[in-house]
């Protein structure tokens, strides 16, 4: 069965959750080829190594498919105007949509999106990180003692087009945060993040720590996803920007606070752009919102107060 999903590696990763039901129903015993919908950049690039982590993928590619439906970018509430789920022919090839973010976008669960599929929360046994990128993991934590992990997330998405943008939550903000951290906590901090992710350390946070970083340790654009996310395993709790990082670190069992828009506020400045503050949460699996390793922050509503006090009070670090 041909799957035709949204790239991204958290986009993509919440199609996966049902695909295989869908597969036993639609195509029982047939293969899982994923096409992504992007165009081969660093960010869609790392979406397929993602995706052809998993066992029960067949194949994973990029098809410069459009998911957009016709007419406009947005509907009137904000959220982004998909296609439906189903079957389509492109370029002589039959797919699957499988577009769960049109539900999340709109506050719904995940259990929700085409419920006559059994929803499998436990996907991430079949997700393969190598004995060498766990080790990676295991050695950083054995040379810098124990930590927490902070993706800042991107500079366009933390200036003029994302979910920070403007700012909201500034880079004083970040290093205020990992100030007491350190010196209430004990712990160090380590950045991680993509090739791509490196352009807002340079610019923005890294002259925002003015020299005082000595309990930093910056690994943007210096592990693969497998590393990254061995990395993760090992840390006390994950501060992310909305992205995969977060997401996937949720995923697999690590106390995760991850940064979103609240409804309402445009994620663009160009058209009115907004996801269901019930999003942050809608994607979490019951148990794991049960054991309390999923805190949703919003912009301009957390600070380093509330977070700190959120911390201690989950007994996190």
């Amino acid at each position: 069965m041909r799957v035709l999903c949204p790239t991204g590696i958290g986009d993509s990763v919440w199609a996966l959750m049902k695909v295989q039901a869908i597969r036993d129903k639609l195509d029982p015993g047939g293969p899982i080829d994923i096409s992504l919908v992007g165009a081969n950049s660093g960010i869609d690039s790392r979406a397929l190594d993602f995706v052809k982590r998993f066992s029960f993928v067949h194949s994973v590619n990029m098809q410069p498919y459009s998911i957009q439906a016709y007419g406009p970018l947005v509907h009137p509430d904000g959220t982004y105007n998909y296609i439906e789920d189903g079957w389509y022919e492109f370029n002589k090839e039959r797919y699957c949509a499988l577009i769960p973010n049109a539900t999340l976008e709109k506050g719904s669960r995940l259990e929700d999106w085409l419920p006559q599929y059994q929803i499998d929360w436990n996907i991430f046994k079949h997700f393969h990180i190598s004995p060498t990128e766990k080790e990676f993991g295991d050695k950083l934590l054995y040379r810098i003692g124990p930590y927490c992990v902070f993706y800042p997330g991107p500079i366009h998405g933390n200036t003029i087009e994302g979910h920070n943008r403007g700012p909201i939550w500034r880079p004083e903000d970040w290093v205020s945060l990992g100030k007491r951290i350190h010196n209430e906590l004990g712990l160090q901090i380590v950045l991680v993040g993509a090739t791509y992710d490196y352009a807002y350390y340079e610019r923005i946070l890294g002259p925002a720590l003015n020299g005082n970083g000595h309990y930093y340790t910056n690994l943007i654009g210096q592990t693969n996803l497998g590393q990254l996310w061995s990395v993760t395993s090992n840390s006390k709790f994950v501060a992310s920007y909305q992205a995969g990082v977060g997401i996937i670190s949720t995923y697999l069992g690590t106390p995760t606070m991850i940064w979103w828009r609240p409804q309402g506020n445009s994620i663009s400045q160009y058209s009115y752009l907004s996801f269901s503050n019930e999003m942050a949460s809608a994607w979490v699996p019951p148990a794991i919102l049960e054991k309390g390793t999923h805190l949703p922050l919003y912009y301009g509503k957390d600070s380093v107060n509330s977070i700190l006090g959120e911390i201690r009070s989950r007994g996190w670090a």
